[in-house]
């Protein structure tokens, strides 16, 4: 009878365990899925969508995230409402700005926004206010669904709450596609 008795070096053995393994810590370091929860950021973002989030840290010293990026946070930044209805929102306001919202504009450094993005009016006067070094203003596109920074409970958010930048929705596959 033949002798069955493997001798290959373990690396090769074993590599086609080894490499989805480390495929997959090396790609949850990097990225989550998130479940987009509420109306906030309609029509960009539906409710129950799955999300791609591209994990970044943002402080004074890495950098902050983009004017206009979708960033998704750690927790709800208001533990009013549902579980998960306040993590996705829009940077409006980096640190330095002058945010102020009149007359249903929004006016960053003095000059209106124009955001062809947003649905509803974009209720209550703020400001004008100065953002701080290590937070952001943040706004929902669903002006009229969303608990945003015009909320007195919430204001401009410490960046040190980001997860990540919304990268892409893979789910329902219907609608797979870039975040803009």
């Amino acid at each position: 009878m033949a002798n069955s008795e493997d001798n290959r070096p373990f690396k090769e053995k074993y590599r086609i365990y080894i490499y989805p393994v480390v495929l997959a810590w090396i790609v949850t370091m990097l990225v989550r899925p998130v479940i987009s929860d509420g109306n906030a950021m309609l029509p960009g973002i539906q409710d129950g969508q799955v999300i791609i989030v591209a994990k970044h840290t943002y402080t004074t010293v890495r950098g902050t995230p983009e004017f206009q990026q979708v960033v998704a946070f750690r927790e709800d930044f208001l533990e009013e409402g549902e579980k998960g209805e306040n993590t996705i929102r829009r940077v409006i306001g980096l640190p330095g700005d002058k945010i102020e919202i009149k007359d249903g504009k929004v006016f960053r450094n003095d000059e209106v926004l124009e955001e062809d993005y947003i649905i509803g009016d974009t209720e209550g006067d703020v400001g004008p206010m100065f953002i701080g070094e290590d937070e952001v203003f943040v706004l929902g596109d669903n002006r009229e669904e969303s608990v945003d920074s015009r909320d007195s409970r919430v204001g401009p958010l410490k960046m040190e709450m980001i997860r990540g930048s919304c990268a892409i929705t893979v789910w329902p596959i219907n609608q797979i596609g870039r975040i803009k």
